[in-house]
Parts: C-alpha cells; sequence; structure tokens
C-alpha cells in the first residue's frame, strides 16, 4: 500500500466498515475492532502518507462520536 490511491481505498473501506462494527459490538469494543481492522494500513502506509491517513482515521471515529471532535481545528481531509 504505497500509493495515494491504495491508501483512499483502504479508507473507504474502513469507512464504510466503521457503523457496521458500531452496530455490531458493544460500544466499549468498537475502538479496538477497528484499531484492529486499520493495522494492516497503519503498518504499510508509507511516511509521506502518514500523517493523512492518521487524520482520516481519526475523522472518521470522530465522525461516529467515538473520539472527540476534529483536532487542532483543523478540518478533516477527504480523498479528494
Amino acid at each position: 500500500m504505497h500509493t495515494r490511491p491504495d491508501i483512499d481505498a483502504e479508507l473507504e473501506r474502513l469507512q464504510q466498515r466503521l457503523p457496521m462494527l458500531v452496530g455490531q459490538l458493544p460500544a466499549d469494543q468498537v475502538l479496538a475492532a477497528f484499531a484492529r481492522e486499520a493495522g494492516p494500513l497503519n503498518e504499510r502506509v508509507p511516511e509521506e502518507h502518514r500523517a493523512y491517513a492518521t487524520g482520516r482515521l481519526n475523522c472518521m471515529l470522530a465522525a461516529a462520536g467515538l473520539v472527540p471532535g476534529e483536532t487542532e481545528g483543523e478540518p478533516c481531509p477527504t480523498g479528494d
């Protein structure tokens, strides 16, 4: 997973998975399950895309109400 399109595709998959996890698991287990699913992305993302991927993941969690909102007032990045 070295290119931005590959990273965006995996982020989109995770974005679609998150509501399923929220609907299927107890609230206290959702973050751990999402972290497991995001693990391969986090392990393989190149350093030059790490901040982007991390920001997108954090925004997904914030939008789902699982963590506090956008960090430091910065807007959530998109795949555009």
